[in-house]
């Protein structure tokens, strides 16, 4: 009687992970283990989708965003931010409120910003009242106002100039950056007019009295001759 065989194998189905040649044990097991090209332990492939961009609610173009009063959106902020609002595909109500959240801390960041440098320049108009020098230039209703001694002097300066927009210019440059309530700014204007000034009676741009003019040297050797002949 002919000895019955055994398949070792009976499940022609099963991977045998029986090594030969030159693989391994572990990695004959591990490519035994590998799952089917294409199948992924516990993902459904049916319910895999690609990512994709979904812009399906960005309307084509956005309309004009609503902004707080006196505020105006940068030209280059809305430009570069929309195309990212479409990526997005965010309707233009999500997209307003995300300018909504942008204005409202720009505008709360330039006021802090305003509110800091004008209070810089009350300190400064306070240190020059209560400087020993420049206190005593102040005008009769305390501020350095048009009867103060500091205003008239650096008037005089400027209007001896007899260049009107000059001053004009001087003076905006010097409401622009704050110059003119600046203490070393003051005190040092201040100096060069009084030396500018210095001997001088007229104001205003006003040419000197005849009496104030200095006599030229033939009236000083010829006193008695009538003017203009000496």
């Amino acid at each position: 009687m002919a000895e019955e065989q055994t398949n070792p194998n009976p499940n022609p189905e099963t991977t045998s992970t029986e090594t030969t040649g030159n693989e391994s044990t572990l990695s004959t097991g591990l490519d035994a283990a590998k799952p089917p090209v294409g199948d992924t332990p516990g993902v459904d492939p049916s319910k895999e989708t690609s990512p994709t961009d979904d812009t399906s609610g960005a309307p084509e173009k956005y309309s004009a965003w609503t902004l707080p009063d006196g505020y105006e959106l940068d030209s280059g902020v809305a430009a570069e931010a929309e195309p990212i609002f479409r990526e997005l595909g965010l309707t233009q109500e999500s997209a307003q409120k995300l300018v909504d959240f942008y204005a409202k801390h720009a505008v709360a960041s330039s006021k802090e910003a305003l509110d800091a440098w004008m209070e810089t320049r009350k300190g400064w108009r306070d240190e020059m009242k209560s400087d020993p020098e420049l206190g005593k230039l102040v005008g009769k209703d305390g501020n350095f106002g048009p009867d103060s001694p500091l205003i008239s002097t650096v008037f005089r300066a400027l209007d001896g100039l007899q260049n009107p927009k000059l001053v004009a210019d001087f003076k905006a440059a010097m409401n622009l950056t704050g110059a003119g309530d600046n203490p070393a700014f003051v005190r040092v204007l201040h100096a060069l007019a009084s030396k500018v000034t210095e001997g001088t009676t007229y104001v205003r741009g006003e040419p000197p009295a005849a009496s104030q003019r200095r006599p030229t040297a033939g009236a000083a050797l010829y006193p008695n001759l009538p003017s203009g002949r000496a």
